[in-house]
């Protein structure tokens, strides 16, 4: 069976091969009785549109790379997949398609099974990248290369890129406060790698507030990165120095602390309060519920999408730079 043609369905719907094209590419100079016509005769005769050649033809492939930290092979978390939802969402609206890719900060560019590939082969026109660290090689190369990107998170070290980040020096600033003026003074926080610039701000906060007050006692500990590593670091560390509260960089990992805690024999919040930070759905739902600081996914996915669209549509360059406040959402844990 031959292939069907864009001048088939123009024949089977008695009308010019451009109609044809203006109702494939949603124009709205097209009549809706005409569109949907077109569009049922293109179903019946399950006709596909080539759309590398005609990205090739328009110079734009109306697709965006996303691209998430490999965290040495658990790639993303809860509060990744609902932001990337939002991405996907917005993306959709406009017309765009999403492809994720792991990737790495530090990690090679050459890997055929990288976005960076179709980057390069022109078969994508934009980026988004989470987890960025010191000297990112992704976003030198993008830079390099006049790739439009936005990044989640916050660059140190250029001063003309594009991002979207939460205020992560104030929500580790806001959460060291709200326990202090709560009472507790024995406070350990919890982080993932160093290495991420996200961590090293919600760091920074938390150290300042917690040096205004000279009776209060803090532990500072990295490379929490999921939730068993939550666990086995929350179950030692209330062995041998317990602190009163735990202060978790992401919801999911709470979930080890409390595993931790019921098994030492002590409850939340009476013996040790948690903290957590993202505000992802699980949180109303543990028991007790979770206090945390929330990251408006909403907010995240609107903001990356609507710049980088204007980024790759404005052939002047430009710089967006959006920093979203933290909130607290007090519930029972503390």
């Amino acid at each position: 069976m031959r292939n069907v043609t864009m001048a088939d369905i123009a024949k089977l719907a008695g009308v010019s091969v451009k109609t044809v094209s203006r109702v494939i590419n949603n124009s709205n100079e097209v009549k809706e009785e005409t569109r949907q016509k077109v569009l049922k005769i293109i179903k019946e005769q399950g006709y596909q549109v080539n759309i590398l050649a005609k990205g090739l033809r328009k110079k734009q492939t109306n697709t965006i790379i996303v691209f998430i930290d490999k965290h040495s092979g658990g790639y993303w978390s809860i509060w990744h997949n609902e932001i990337v939802q939002e991405i996907i969402k917005y993306s959709k609206e406009k017309g765009y398609k999403i492809v994720i890719s792991p990737s790495s900060g530090e990690g090679c560019l050459d890997d055929d099974t990288d976005g960076f590939y179709l980057l390069r082969s022109g078969m994508a026109d934009g980026a988004i990248i989470f987890d960025n660290m010191e000297n990112d090689i992704r976003i030198k190369y993008l830079r390099e290369n006049d790739i439009p990107f936005v990044i989640v998170g916050k660059d140190i070290n250029y001063d003309d890129t594009s991002y979207v980040d939460l205020d992560n020096y104030k929500a580790g600033f806001i959460g060291g406060k709200y326990l202090i003026e709560n009472g507790y003074k024995k406070i350990c926080f919890m982080l993932g790698s160093r290495d991420f610039i996200v961590n090293n701000e919600r760091t920074n906060g938390f150290k300042e507030i917690c040096s205004n007050y000279s009776d209060i006692e803090f532990n500072i500990v990295y490379d929490v990165s999921n939730i068993q590593s939550a666990y086995e670091n929350a179950k030692e560390i209330i062995q041998t120095n317990k602190p009163d509260a735990f202060f978790v960089s992401g919801d999911e990992r709470a979930i080890g602390v409390y595993r931790a805690i019921k098994e030492s024999n002590l409850s939340i919040p009476k013996d040790i309060a948690v903290l957590g930070i993202d505000n992802i759905p699980l949180c109303e739902y543990i028991y007790p519920s979770l206090t945390t600081i929330d990251q408006p996914k909403k907010e995240f996915g609107y903001h990356s999408v609507n710049i980088l669209m204007e980024l790759m549509n404005n052939k002047a360059k430009i710089t967006k730079r959006v920093l979203i406040e933290p909130k607290l959402i007090i519930r029972e844990s503390t």
